[in-house]
């Protein structure tokens, strides 16, 4: 029988594509609104962390907090990153 699931390993290439690519241009698909817009093009709040808000409805797109040295990320919506060319 096959098994139906690996583990968090098995996709470390994948989601080292999503790390290595560059945010700005990622496109991201909003939850509320549906706007596919480019991270770079999302309004950045500063206060206790980062908010990241979309351009079309102001919704919130990503949270970026500083947690005793690491960051911790909240994502909201869909992400669009292209692959490189191999």
């Amino acid at each position: 029988m096959t098994e139906l699931h690996t583990d968090g390993n098995d996709v470390a290439g994948t989601l080292g594509e999503l790390l290595a690519a560059d945010p700005t241009t990622t496109l991201r698909r909003c939850q509320s609104c549906g706007a596919e817009r480019p991270l770079g093009e999302h309004r950045a709040y500063r206060g206790a962390g980062i908010a990241l808000r979309c351009p079309a409805c102001e919704d919130v797109a990503v949270l970026i907090g500083d947690c005793e040295g690491e960051l911790v990320i909240r994502w909201y919506g869909t992400l669009r990153v292209p692959r490189a060319a191999s």
